[in-house]
């Protein structure tokens, strides 16, 4: 078996008897390590924030206070994803804002387009959302075997469906015909053929077909995201799921609305937004 998930089952079953705290101090511990020895991912995150924070004049060491913050919070939803395979509905801990918007978009009967990226804990917010009873279907990368079968384990274990990207027709169809949510990652190209637009100050490839289908279904769209709270109160996340809208006019529309709300996210958050690979169209 692959050392990654021998090394994450481990991890997971671990976890299930240590104190939250010391988990996330061992956690951050080892993500510092990580900054400090991998060069490629250290400079990818750097090349994000630059990009963020394009128009701002920001000191190099602020910067790196972001850099380091980015792997503690990845580390820290790591944490909280090992322990969905473990943890009761009554374990979760979140601040809700617009909970409500998922049964309004649901009451056209049509399905509904929970639209996301890779910020906080999305697997986490899956899962919240299912234990709380919302029809939830994923979209999920497949990875190799053995990895992908933990993932989908703990991702499903409180009612979430999850369907590859490979599948992603058959889990629009099941999503519209079940009256269910489909949520989706919009941030990454991950079958690398994309549309490119314009992102902060760069240029960056986003999924292609997904306008297309939420325009000529007409499927009402939630934007969302479930970041680590930014408090100090007792509550672990924060989440906020928007009202949901129709889009009827081109694909370019969709995609600009999609980007810009993605933008606001990251700028509130930019060290949650966690992707440690380079994709940023030259």
């Amino acid at each position: 078996m692959n050392l990654s998930v021998q090394s994450l089952k481990f991890a997971a079953f671990v976890i299930r008897y240590i104190p939250l705290k010391f988990a996330d101090w061992i956690a951050c511990f080892l993500a510092q390590l990580y900054c400090r020895f991998s060069k490629e991912r250290r400079s990818n995150i750097l090349n994000n924030l630059q990009h963020i924070f394009a128009h701002e004049d920001m000191a190099p060491e602020q910067l790196k206070r972001y850099l380091r913050n980015t792997f503690n919070s990845y580390a820290r939803t790591m944490v909280d994803f090992l322990r969905l395979g473990s943890m009761t509905t009554g374990e979760f801990s979140v601040e809700m804002h617009g909970f409500d918007n998922v049964d309004k978009a649901l009451q056209y009967g049509r399905g509904c387009v929970l639209v996301t990226m890779h910020i906080g804990n999305w697997d986490y917010a899956g899962s919240y959302m299912a234990a709380r009873g919302v029809p939830m279907n994923a979209l999920v990368e497949e990875t190799e075997p053995g990895m992908y079968e933990l993932y989908t384990r703990h991702r499903e274990r409180l009612g979430m469906k999850t369907f590859p990207l490979s599948k992603a027709g058959y889990a629009f169809l099941h999503t519209i015909k079940q009256n269910r949510v489909l949520a989706i990652l919009g941030d990454r190209d991950i079958l690398k053929n994309g549309i490119t637009v314009d992102f902060f100050n760069g240029r960056r490839n986003i999924p292609r077909g997904l306008g297309e289908i939420v325009i000529q279904r007409r499927l009402p769209v939630v934007f969302g995201y479930m970041v680590l709270h930014p408090g100090r109160g007792k509550l672990r996340y924060l989440c906020t799921i928007q009202s949901p809208v129709f889009f009827s006019g081109s694909v370019d529309e969709f995609n600009k609305a999609m980007v810009a709300a993605f933008e606001t996210m990251i700028r509130e958050f930019p060290d949650q937004w966690m992707l440690f690979a380079s994709d940023w169209v030259a």
